[in-house]
Order: structure tokens, then C-alpha cells, then sequence
């Protein structure tokens, strides 16, 4: 069955109805797409390695340019960006453990999410699945919980999310969406596991704090606070805006009552795509067109397509995470 490329947009394209070149039906293709476990875990644990590199790292400048206030403040500053930079990276894990992706078996796949993920970010990956399925479910409408691309990029945005403004009201949203949905066996309504994966990450994160308050770097253990509290939060919702938001949004919309209309991307293979939009957002595009598939096959899944009548669609979505901050730019 053939599609017309030109009249669909790839969210309302169906699976059954492509087929690539060589006769082969995506339903058939699919089956072979299961998770590279190897490549799951390696790319995981490699941004544990990086974060704990970039703590040492802070440590060693730290030594390095003395007790200066004015080149402290500058190395925590740097330090919370880069710390945060790599936060934000075991994040997007947590969207990988939502859709069960992290190990076979989904509660394998929770237990080890909340383990190498939940612990730094403070997010159960149970509640977190309940508003990211929403999102999924209510892309595009007033009913997204994940609204950040409701918003124009500018210095307004940019500042509330640097001060933690855009992340209170985000956890606000999102305790809705969980007490609302919440049903006793996913482990969030009444057992205490939400807060228990929180609690457990806060002592953790001032547990990193505090030994390094009492190691008497003063300079890590602000970088840490400011990478967890300002860093983080920021580029988790400039990367969802510029997933997200369209390029022909109107700045002075409420897209709250507005329906703003689902927009996806695809950012390529280049390093800073890769790292930034890890775990398979830098295929955001393929990842909303079918969830399940985990982000490791995603590659395979564009090799696909590129060789159906849908190629032309995500050849219109190819650009880069620089393009699009240039397209949605208001600053």
C-alpha cells in the first residue's frame, strides 16, 4: 500500500501500511527490533563515568586556581553547568525506563531505573511513566502535563528555568497528573514509593554535599547544588522545547487553551546530538511514531523508513539542535 508522503503528516502514518523496497512489512520488520542491551547499559553507564569525571575534575581546578572568591564563583558556576550537563544526560534515561527499556522484565527494567537513574534526578520512573504517557497520549493539546514547549524561547523563559521557576510549576503538573492517575498496584498511591525515591535521592545528593563540605571542597559541593537545582531543570526543558515547539508558533499564544498542534524533530547523529539528546531523543520524531521500540534500534528504524514512501516526511524533519534554537530563538 502506498502513502502519500505529501498529504500525511508521519504521527498519522500507520505501521501496517509501509513497506521498504525489498517487499518487507514494518509489522515484520519490528519483530526484529530488540533491545542492544549491551549498548543500553554501556551508553548508561558511560555518563556515570562522565559525571564522576567532571566532579573530579571541578576538585582538581578547584586546587588549582586557589582560594580566590572570584575564580571560585566562576568554577562553581562552570562546574554546576558541566555537572548539570551530564544530570540531564542519566535523565533521559528515565524516559527509557518509562517505557520499560532498561532490562528485561518491567520490573527489573523499574528497580534498575529508579537504581542508576532515580537516585540522582529524585523521580520514581512509575510516576514519571504516568505523565510521560500523557504526553504521549495529549501531544500537541492543552492537555499535555509536558508543556514546556507551550512557551516562546526567550529571556523570560530561560530565566524562570534557570531559577527553578518553570520547575515548580512542572512538579506541580506532574503530582496532579500522578495523584490523578495513580493506581495502588503501579506502586503510587498510598505505599509511599513516590516520596521513598525521592527521599532516597535527596540524601543521597546531600550526602554528595555534605562529605564535600566536609573534604573542604566548598566549590564541588556548590557546583553540585547548582547543577541539580539550576542546570539540570534548565536544559531539560529547553531540550523539550526545541523537540517540541514549532517554528511557526505564535509568541503570543496561550497554548494552555490554544491546542499548539504536535511537532517532533530529528537531530542527526553529530556528537553534541548524541549527547544531548540522549537515550534516543535525538530521534525524537521516530520515538513518538513507535514508543516501545527502544532508542538503540531507533537507527534501524530510520534505515526503514528512509526506504518507504514516507522518506520525504522525515527528510522535512532533519535539522540540528542549533537550527532549531536559531528558528525558535526570541531572545
Amino acid at each position: 500500500m502506498q502513502v502519500d508522503a505529501e498529504a500525511l503528516d508521519i504521527g498519522k502514518v500507520r505501521h501496517s501500511t509501509l513497506v521498504d523496497s525489498s517487499g518487507t512489512r514494518y509489522v515484520d520488520f519490528r519483530r526484529s527490533l530488540t533491545p542492544r542491551w549491551g549498548v543500553v547499559w554501556t551508553t548508561l553507564l558511560c555518563g556515570h563515568l562522565a559525571l564522576a569525571a567532571s566532579a573530579a575534575l571541578v576538585v582538581v581546578m578547584t586546587h588549582a586556581t586557589g582560594a580566590g572568591w572570584a575564580a571560585s564563583a566562576l568554577l562553581a558556576v562552570a562546574g554546576g553547568a558541566l555537572l548539570g550537563f551530564w544530570l540531564h544526560y542519566l535523565m533521559t534515561y528515565l524516559h527509557e525506563g518509562a517505557h520499560y527499556n532498561l532490562a528485561p522484565g518491567r520490573e527489573t527494567s523499574d528497580r534498575l531505573t529508579n537504581a542508576f537513574v532515580g537516585l540522582f534526578v529524585g523521580m520514581n520512573v512509575k510516576a514519571y511513566r504516568k505523565v510521560h504517557f500523557e504526553h504521549h497520549r495529549y501531544l500537541g493539546t492543552t492537555r499535555d502535563p509536558e508543556r514546556s514547549y507551550f512557551a516562546p524561547l526567550d529571556l523570560r523563559f530561560l530565566v524562570e528555568g534557570f531559577t527553578g521557576i518553570r520547575l515548580v510549576r512542572a512538579l506541580k503538573g506532574y503530582r496532579e497528573v500522578v495523584r490523578g492517575k495513580s493506581r495502588p498496584e503501579d506502586g503510587q498511591a498510598g505505599d509511599g514509593s513516590l516520596d521513598g525515591v525521592f527521599l532516597v535521592s535527596a540524601l543521597f545528593n546531600c550526602s554528595v554535599i555534605a562529605c564535600s563540605l566536609w573534604a573542604g571542597v566548598v566549590v564541588l559541593a556548590a557546583a553540585w547544588a547548582m547543577g541539580q537545582l539550576l542546570f539540570l531543570p534548565l536544559l531539560n526543558i529547553v531540550r523539550q522545547v526545541l523537540e517540541h515547539r514549532s517554528e511557526f508558533a505564535d509568541d503570543l499564544a496561550d497554548y494552555s487553551v490554544v491546542p499548539h498542534g504536535p511537532v517532533n524533530r530529528l537531530f542527526g547523529d553529530g556528537l553534541f546530538a548524541t549527547v544531548f539528546g540522549a537515550a534516543g531523543f535525538n530521534r525524537h520524531l521516530l520515538h513518538h511514531w513507535d514508543p516501545s521500540v527502544s532508542f538503540s534500534r531507533l537507527k534501524d528504524v530510520e534505515r526503514f523508513l528512509m526506504d518507504t514512501d514516507v522518506a520525504p516526511l522525515l527528510q522535512r524533519r532533519q535539522t540540528t539542535y542549533f537550527r532549531t534554537w536559531r528558528q525558535l530563538d526570541r531572545i
